[in-house]
């Protein structure tokens, strides 16, 4: 399978079903239409990606075994929120005059951890050190792949097994030897296959398209 075809696959009924309950909660909380457009733009990003994800890496197959809602729930989360990061990568090189405002970014991070029902401190600051990663990585890398393996880990974490020991990562971090020589990494095999790492990087794409594709179709004329 070429990494192209990831754009290709059929959307588990299960992500679908998601994006539906997430949307109605979106409608609940936001009565003009803007911010429904916003918000639902990040979802569909995150459901692309983590249907994606979901059917193409084969490490998290054997992991985690068949998606459930819960499942489906957690990885919609986790790609979402990926997004709202790329959101803040795009706005953050527009802001020549203006410093950019963490406050504001933090508000909607809170957001989408409501809309998925999360109000923990802990989801936040795992948030704010995941973003820290993603702008280390646009910004001093030409690839994604410790941001890649960050996500693998945190898509078998999603799904219910540890990767990684979080408490033992500084972040963002050069290279992955540190990581290695902390022993934060608790399961190495199930992220460093470099199809699936190859899977993820291909399905950031895809599902940052199918955002700003969401957010272009539904502009209000």
């Amino acid at each position: 399978m070429s990494l192209s075809e990831s754009e290709e696959i059929e959307i588990n009924p299960l992500f679908n079903a998601t994006f539906v309950i997430i949307s109605e909660s979106i409608n609940n909380i936001f009565p003009d239409y803007n911010s429904r457009r916003f918000y639902r733009s990040l979802l569909t990003g995150g459901k692309t990606m983590a249907n994606a994800v979901a059917a193409r890496c084969q490490g998290l197959r054997e992991v985690c075994g068949d998606i459930d809602k819960t499942k489906a729930l957690a990885l919609t989360k986790l790609f979402t929120l990926l997004m709202l990061s790329q959101t803040f990568r795009w706005l953050e090189n527009q802001e020549s005059e203006t410093e950019y405002t963490d406050n504001l970014n933090l508000s909607a991070v809170s957001i989408i951890l409501n809309l998925f029902d999360d109000n923990s401190e802990e989801s936040v600051k795992d948030f704010i050190n995941m973003d820290a990663q993603f702008r280390y990585e646009l910004k001093h890398h030409d690839h994604m792949t410790h941001m890649a393996v960050l996500l693998l880990a945190k898509a078998c974490e999603a799904c219910g097994h540890k990767c990684i020991e979080w408490s033992k990562v500084s972040f963002p971090f050069k290279s992955l030897q540190p990581l290695t020589a902390s022993r934060a990494i608790v399961d190495a095999a199930t992220i460093n296959s470099v199809n699936d790492i190859r899977v993820v990087i291909s399905s950031i794409s895809s599902g940052v398209q199918a955002m700003v594709n969401y957010h272009e179709e539904h502009t209000e004329s």
